[in-house]
């Protein structure tokens, strides 16, 4: 009962920050920065990935499929991020409404999410199978291959849905022309706080974690 009453307050008294002044998809930048922030989006990242997808075969190995899973997942970031945000900002405020914001928002986390977990499970299968196993490095197939990526792919789809059905939120950035995950609703809720933390640690702190004890253990062999 004590917990309802201080969520129920908590929600109460909190006032969302794309609300506090005035239109939550107007820029808070200027209109010049928010032109160069259009063309350096529109000129940086595309080229690499770009020539990463197109220079891969079909006959790929297994650590290889990793490697264009991250093209793909970098791809899919400029591919639903980039558009949105480039002409929003040369429009100097949000254009796609609370919709467009949530699309956008969980485009972001999905394929960022995945890009971030795709690296751990590169790291862990460069730490496990070429470094401290190599006698089950040659056992590895395709198929074990395609059930790390379904697994990559299944997870950051898990962790990007859960602010569309209720546990968190997509809401505007403070600066306006795109959209993130709300992390103010830890100032609001038990709940917020709850996904707030899940996500910080599922999506970030554990990952990081497992790629610095690859690589290290790497480095020290």
């Amino acid at each position: 009962m004590a917990v309802m009453e201080n969520e129920t307050w908590s929600q109460t008294a909190y006032v969302p920050h794309y609300l506090l002044h005035g239109d939550p998809f107007a820029s808070k930048l200027s209109k010049e920065a928010d032109i160069i922030a259009a063309f350096y989006i529109c000129i940086i990242g595309n080229g690499y990935v770009i020539y990463m997808t197109i220079k891969r075969k079909t006959k790929l190995k297994p650590p290889e499929l990793m490697t264009v899973n991250l093209a793909i997942f970098d791809f899919g970031i400029s591919v639903t991020g980039k558009p949105f945000f480039v002409v929003s900002s040369f429009s100097h405020r949000w254009l796609f409404g609370w919709e467009g914001c949530r699309f956008y928002g969980w485009a972001g986390f999905f394929f960022g999410c995945g890009s971030l977990i795709t690296m751990t499970v590169v790291s862990l299968d460069r730490y496990f199978f070429k470094i401290c196993h190599l006698r089950y490095g040659t056992w590895l197939k395709r198929s074990h291959a395609f059930l790390c990526l379904a697994f990559v792919w299944a997870y950051a789809a898990f962790w990007a849905t859960m602010p569309l059905v209720g546990w968190g939120n997509y809401a505007p950035e403070p600066f306006g022309t795109s959209c993130t995950l709300d992390w103010w609703l830890a100032q609001a809720s038990v709940s917020g706080q709850t996904f707030v933390v899940a996500i910080l640690f599922f999506c970030l702190i554990l990952p990081t974690v497992l790629m610095i004890f690859s690589y290290v253990h790497d480095y020290l062999q």
